[in-house]
């Protein structure tokens, strides 16, 4: 079987290609209304493309220099539930400014008293005539302080088992009572994680995503969507510096002459190679519609490490140099408008892709449970209502 795509003379090639030419500067907005911030979705968003032209456009889009909008929670992993779940005003009203990147997104997910226990969440909202009222505190939010919408999961009925008495709805991130604190690191970049307190938030009633009580099955739709995007070969949440690149740089300054190197080297090659091909079978599985499953937990669960590893002998090649910071490992291959793509930064960020989008041990967890059949682990709340398990647990 040929995994490659088509060469330069193909038409799909060629057509994508004579946009980009006409189109050398193209805003978030031409980008999405062109079909290429999310090509895989149905018409007026996307092209309905299979996964070949989705990769070609990838490819032509690097090519081109060209940036789909930044906007990770909205076109990984949250929006597409409004396809299938929102009402049609909701399409309209929040989609085209998503796809743009007008408006930013964020997951108000994470909990401080939860951990990694998304269905043992304490955020409530309570319908109070057109509106719910929302109390409650969220944890580790990426891009709370930059984002405009929030995909909010809270409990709407505390009397059902804890995963099925939980919402989700789409909320303004300036509406009064929602406050935004950051989580400031060592890394003296930018913070991206934040505390944010919800205290009696009122939301109109039509802004419930779904019905109450799907709130669990659409999170954990979203959260294995997030894990197949963030399982690209990038070493980063599937962005930045692949194996591929690696190689090269490593040829590049010789490196490979050193014959650990070498195979070290030809070994996260070929994870790269497989996370690839992984991907490129997930892209077939959302165009032929089918939803993500456990699978994505498998994919995250191979390419956290396999990124802290390609970053790991980029900088070890360079010896006591890669302690510079600024020093770049391969002089060609230079940073682009993605902070991802820079050696250095993707080296200190790395730490983070086995905590982040659910743990290791989290991950190990759902891929023994749901796809090796594994007995489940021992949870005596999972079918008691929820208020009587708090009590219990008091």
């Amino acid at each position: 079987m040929d995994f490659e795509l088509p060469g330069e003379d193909h038409p799909k090639r060629q057509e994508i290609r004579a946009w980009f030419e006409a189109n050398p500067h193209p805003s978030g907005l031409a980008l999405a209304q062109a079909g290429f911030a999310v090509p895989h979705w149905p018409r007026p968003w996307g092209l309905e493309a299979d996964a070949e032209l989705q990769l070609i456009i990838d490819q032509e889009m690097k090519r081109a220099g060209v940036h789909v909008p930044r906007n990770p929670v909205a076109i990984n992993n949250c929006a597409q539930s409004l396809l299938t779940h929102g009402t049609e005003a909701q399409r309209q009203h929040f989609l085209w400014p998503a796809l743009s990147g007008e408006h930013t997104w964020c997951m108000l997910f994470s909990e401080p008293s939860g951990g990694s226990d998304l269905g043992n969440l304490r955020t409530v909202a309570r319908l109070d005539g057109d509106h719910y009222v929302i109390k409650g505190h969220k944890i580790w939010t990426s891009l709370a302080h930059k984002a405009k919408v929030g995909v909010l999961v809270a409990r709407t009925d505390p009397d059902q088992p804890k995963h099925k008495g939980l919402s989700e709805f789409l909320v303004d991130m300036d509406t009064p009572g929602i406050r935004v604190r950051p989580i400031i690191d060592m890394s003296a970049h930018e913070n991206e994680y934040n505390e944010v307190f919800l205290e009696d938030v009122r939301i109109p009633a039509d802004r419930l995503l779904g019905k109450e009580g799907e709130g669990w099955a659409l999170c954990t739709t979203q959260l294995q969507t997030e894990r197949v995007a963030l399982s690209r070969p990038g070493a980063i949440w599937g962005h930045g510096p692949s194996a591929r690149e690696l190689v090269e740089g490593l040829a590049e300054i010789r490196a490979l002459a050193d014959g650990a190197i070498r195979d070290e080297a030809a070994q996260i090659f070929v994870e790269g190679e497989i996370l690839r091909l992984l991907a490129c079978r997930a892209l077939s599985d959302r165009m032929n519609a089918k939803a993500p499953g456990p699978e994505g937990a498998i994919h995250k669960m191979l390419a956290a490490p396999h990124g802290q590893r390609v970053v790991d002998l980029a900088k070890r090649s360079q010896g006591a140099r890669g302690m510079i910071a600024g020093e770049k490992p391969f002089p060609s291959q230079l940073a682009g408008d993605d902070p991802y793509d820079d050696w250095d930064y993707a080296f200190w960020f790395s730490q983070a892709v086995t905590l982040g989008v659910g743990t290791q041990e989290v991950l190990k967890n759902v891929v023994a449970e749901r796809m090796l059949g594994l007995p489940r682990e021992l949870d005596p709340t999972a079918r008691l209502p929820w208020a009587e398990a708090r009590r219990k647990q008091a």
